[in-house]
């Protein structure tokens, strides 16, 4: 649910401002309305520092230890020294890519030293450095000059020419380079030096790495004067600007330590209830179950405060598709045993996550016993005899695909029932009768047609009682779907409705195809990794055994990542698009953020 909001405005006298604002960000609970306004030079110079401090926090975090970690320390001397060496880091690096370059233009020419050519050079004789194909290279041309070749490589001859005078003509295509200025040897001791300067750095790094958190203490510390500076600049100046005024929105479970505030501060304010359609920010109120839901909505948007927070009408349906998707019992095993161990030993505010965890692994779990799916062995075609009594139980491919259209419609069905009593709290009962209209048509129309087919009963389908049904429906859909418009504008627009809802229902309904779908590809991989390990294990006592293992637990690895990627995100998008859109959700609300001091780590 979404927690009410209640709306102060405050009025402060400008010289006690400062002070209120000070004692109101330690008290952290109310959310104030900010004013647009052009930050000034110093505003954007601490903004410019906070990016900068998070670039490098961001940039060294997996090298910092906890147990060394320390808070003593000059944050901007760190993060100056920290820049410095990522801007050498990355011209080492160029430098790096450059020498390689070099490297691989002087290799062919083997080692040499470049005084010794130009020593020659400075008699008179020409060195020329040459490439030609190996195809076009001229063997007795070669023998009869003054040539030596080098290297024959990759289809092409590298070879030195030697002129004194004359210059000598070419009887074949030659590429003529230019002789490096450097030797293999000195080329290679360049990069050996840059590789060695950047083990130091990355050295220092770690040791950096141990300073992060007096850097987030002081980026912290920023962020909490730039909030501070944008409320005061959101203050309202009345009274020939010795009056300010401020306005914020506070939860009403908050009320109460707010007001014990105001009253010791002998600040003078002005409340009121949040209307429905106002913009007020949403905090979300859920139980134990629909909490633990609530970051999969936020993915997507908060609702807005005057609608419904789905939260508790999709979480059901979100783990049962997970499990639907995932659908084999050891998979489910593992996030269950593996979520229970993090819960014991990890960080305690994983703890929701980690519950969450075994919740899609309990679902898992129980969709793996109805399909008889274990680590993608089919139990109902193994051979075991205790089982044999419990396999005409297990549900086959048609039995899941049937199920998995069921699920949808209940789910679209449910879906227009939130959005009938969305649109009843949101905009009063008349907008809610054109989707109970179509909620009468659709049900009703299923329960003919299951009594239709019970011979005893008598009751047809499309008989009097059915034709009235759905013309009260239809006067619903046609003539209510906008109410206080002209009954012929509402007509015209109940018929395009009516089109836009038969087509939509259709394909949402066939989206759900894809829980049964993925829950089939998951058993399948299994089973073919199941095959390849007791398929390509040698005769070789151990030896086949150990590779066995291997194949199973690398295979198996892999298609639980690939097989829960997609249990999560197929799921996601059924609630996202089947679900939300049926169920009417607008979304787009701001969520609850109180002015309050960021926490120093």
């Amino acid at each position: 649910m979404i927690v009410p909001m209640i709306k102060y405005g405050f009025l402060v006298y400008h010289r006690d401002f400062d002070s209120f604002l000070a004692k109101l960000q330690e008290l952290g609970v109310v959310d104030i309305i900010k004013q647009t306004h052009t930050p000034t030079e110093q505003e954007r110079g601490m903004l410019g520092l906070v990016n900068r401090y998070t670039t490098a926090i961001n940039s060294l975090s997996s090298k910092l230890d906890k147990e060394t970690a320390s808070h003593k320390a000059n944050a901007e001397e760190v993060l100056t020294e920290i820049e410095e060496l990522q801007k050498e880091q990355e011209q080492l690096e160029v430098s790096i890519r450059k020498a390689q370059k070099d490297l691989a233009d002087a290799r062919p020419w083997g080692e040499f030293n470049p005084d010794t050519v130009k020593a020659i050079e400075a008699q008179g004789i020409e060195m020329r450095f040459l490439i030609a194909s190996d195809k076009g290279f001229d063997n007795e041309w070669a023998a009869e000059n003054p040539v030596e070749i080098i290297l024959r490589q990759s289809g092409n001859v590298y070879f030195v020419l030697l002129q004194h005078g004359e210059k000598i003509d070419f009887p074949f295509d030659v590429q003529e380079v230019k002789l490096p200025s450097f030797s293999f040897h000195q080329k290679e001791n360049e990069i050996e030096r840059y590789r060695s300067r950047l083990n130091e750095i990355e050295t220092r790094f770690v040791e950096l790495a141990q300073l992060l958190p007096a850097m987030e203490e002081a980026k912290d510390e920023l962020v909490n004067k730039l909030e501070f500076i944008a409320v005061q600049s959101s203050a309202d100046k009345q009274a020939e600007q010795t009056l300010m005024v401020l306005q914020g929105w506070i939860p009403v479970t908050k009320n109460d330590n707010l007001q014990e505030f105001l009253d010791k501060e002998n600040i003078a304010y002005v409340t009121e209830k949040a209307q429905l359609h106002e913009d007020a920010p949403i905090l979300l109120k859920n139980g134990k179950f629909s909490k633990l839901f609530e970051p999969i909505g936020a993915f997507f948007t908060s609702p807005t405060y005057s609608e419904l927070d789905l939260t508790p009408f999709f979480a059901p349906f979100f783990m049962m598709f997970f499990g639907f998707c995932l659908g084999d019992a050891g998979y489910g095993l593992i996030f269950l045993v593996g979520a229970g161990i993090y819960k014991l030993k990890g960080d305690k505010k994983m703890r929701p996550l980690m519950t969450l965890v075994q919740l899609l692994g309990l679902s898992t779990v129980v969709f793996g016993v109805l399909t008889g799916t274990i680590f993608g062995i089919d139990l109902v075609q193994a051979d075991i005899a205790f089982l044999e009594k419990f396999k005409s139980m297990f549900l086959d491919q048609n039995q899941m695909f049937t199920l998995a259209l069921g699920v949808g419609v209940l789910q679209i069905i449910f879906a227009m029932f939130v959005k009938a009593a969305n649109q009843v709290k949101m905009w009063g009962w008349m907008h809610a009768i054109t989707t109970l209209s179509w909620l009468l048509l659709l049900i009703g129309s299923g329960v003919f047609y299951g009594l239709s087919q019970v011979e005893s009963l008598n009751v047809e389908l499309l008989g009097t009682a059915h034709k009235v049904l759905l013309g009260v429906a239809g006067i619903g859909i046609l003539f209510f779907n906008s109410p206080g418009k002209n009954p012929f504008v509402n007509a015209g627009l109940g018929l395009w409705n009516v089109y836009n809802m038969v087509t939509g229902l259709f394909g949402d309904v066939l989206s759900y195809i894809r829980l049964f779908a993925l829950g089939l590809s998951s058993a399948i991989l299994g089973s073919v990794f199941n095959s390849m390990a007791f398929g390509l294990s040698p005769d070789i006592p151990v030896v086949g055994v150990l590779v066995t293992i291997i194949i199973l637990v690398f295979g198996h690895s892999i298609n639980l990542f690939m097989s829960a990627l997609g249990s999560l995100v197929h799921p996601m998008r059924l609630t996202f698009v089947e679900f939300y859109k049926n169920a009417g959700f607008v979304g787009g609300g701001k969520a609850y953020q109180p002015f309050q001091k960021k926490e120093v780590k």
